[in-house]
C-alpha cells in the first residue's frame, strides 16, 4: 500500500511540475507608442528613392505617408507625372477633391483629426483642418501645426498636386 500511495504522489508531483513550467500562451497587445522623430525613422527604411510629395496651392507640405497599398500605387502613377487636385471646402472641417481614378483601399471606421490625409470611397483624397468619423483608408498626415493647416485649408478651395 505504501508503494502504490508513493507512487501515485510520485506520479501527481511530476504532472503538477510539468503543467507549471509550460508557457503562456495567451498573447497581450500592448499599444505603440511613436514620437514624430521615431515615426519619421522607422518609416525612412520603408521610402523609396524617389519620395512622394504634396503641394497644397504652392506651398510643400511635408507629410508622413503610410506604407499600404493605396499610397504605392498613387506613388506608381506619379511615375508617369503629377496628380493635381481640385478640392472644395466641405463640412467645415475638410477638403475633399476627386482624383480621377480607382485606388486600392481599405477602409476602416476612423476618426480624423486635423491635419489627416486619407482616401474616401477608392476615388477621392481628402485632407482635414477638423475631425470627422467616417470609414476611410489612412493615406498620410501632415507635419504642420493646427493652426498653420487650419490658415491652409479653411479658406476657401484649395489645389492639391502629388509629385515625385
Amino acid at each position: 500500500m505504501k508503494r502504490l500511495t508513493f507512487l501515485l504522489l510520485s506520479i501527481l508531483m511530476l504532472l503538477a511540475v510539468t503543467a507549471c513550467s509550460g508557457q503562456k500562451t495567451t498573447t497581450e497587445t500592448q499599444p505603440i507608442e511613436y514620437s514624430q522623430n521615431s515615426l519619421a525613422e522607422e518609416t525612412s527604411d520603408e521610402r523609396t528613392d524617389t519620395e512622394m510629395k504634396m503641394y497644397i496651392n504652392d506651398t510643400e507640405i511635408p507629410v508622413m505617408w503610410e506604407s499600404n497599398p493605396s499610397v504605392s500605387a498613387l506613388r506608381n502613377d506619379l511615375e508617369a507625372g503629377d496628380i493635381v487636385v481640385s478640392m472644395s471646402m466641405y463640412s467645415n472641417n475638410e477638403q475633399v477633391g476627386s482624383l480621377g481614378k480607382t485606388y486600392p483601399s481599405n477602409d476602416v471606421q476612423t476618426t480624423t483629426s486635423n491635419g489627416d490625409i486619407v482616401l474616401y470611397s477608392s476615388d477621392q483624397i481628402v485632407v482635414f483642418y477638423g475631425s470627422n468619423s467616417w470609414a476611410y483608408t489612412r493615406l498620410g498626415k501632415m507635419d504642420l501645426s493646427e493652426n498653420e493647416v487650419v490658415d491652409l485649408l479653411s479658406n476657401g478651395d484649395v489645389s492639391i498636386r502629388l509629385t515625385l
